[in-house]
């Protein structure tokens, strides 16, 4: 019976906690798709990298979604959030960095495209604000330089509307 109870809750916490990320994976020297499916993750997933940059604290958290290609953001620690950094990469050398600005409160707007309005949640308040969950109202295209060359961008990781990404 105690096995039961314990089973039943473990499933339970699973289903409630997990979030989801539905994307596309497209090589872009040759339009090829090359991978798609849904993500589904806890905040247990997420890899963490802390480092700091001109004397200020930054992570940058990512989830995998397949084939070794990641997704994610760089957080930083500021008294108030106006934009921030979305990133995919294969590698650690990969250059990606996709910029979103605030549009209205907690809406925010891809500063490049057509679409790619997302809502998002931050923790820290009343001290400052830290990005912790991405909400996607539109589909949108995460870009990168394979390699870090800085020459033409080689993938695009779309990902669909209604993905998450939660960090917390």
């Amino acid at each position: 019976m105690r096995f039961l109870i314990v089973t039943i809750i473990l499933i339970f916490s699973t289903t409630v906690f997990a979030e989801k990320i539905k994307y596309e994976l497209y090589e872009l020297s040759t339009g090829n798709l090359i991978g798609k499916g849904v993500r589904q993750y806890t905040v247990n997933d997420v890899i963490l990298n802390p480092y700091s940059s001109r004397e200020r604290k930054v992570v940058e958290k990512f989830i995998e979604l397949e084939q070794g290609f990641k997704v994610g953001a760089r957080i930083f620690f500021e008294p108030k959030l106006t934009g921030f950094g979305l990133i995919a990469e294969l590698d650690k050398g990969d250059f990606s960095w996709e910029w979103y600005n605030q549009a209205d409160g907690r809406i925010f707007k891809k500063l490049q495209g057509s679409k790619g309005l997302v809502k998002i949640r931050v923790s820290g308040l009343p001290m400052m604000e830290i990005l912790e969950e991405i909400i996607f109202l539109d589909d949108a295209r995460l870009s990168f330089h394979y390699g870090g060359t800085g020459k033409a961008e080689s993938h695009t990781i779309k990902i669909k509307k209604g993905s998450v990404f939660r960090f917390d």
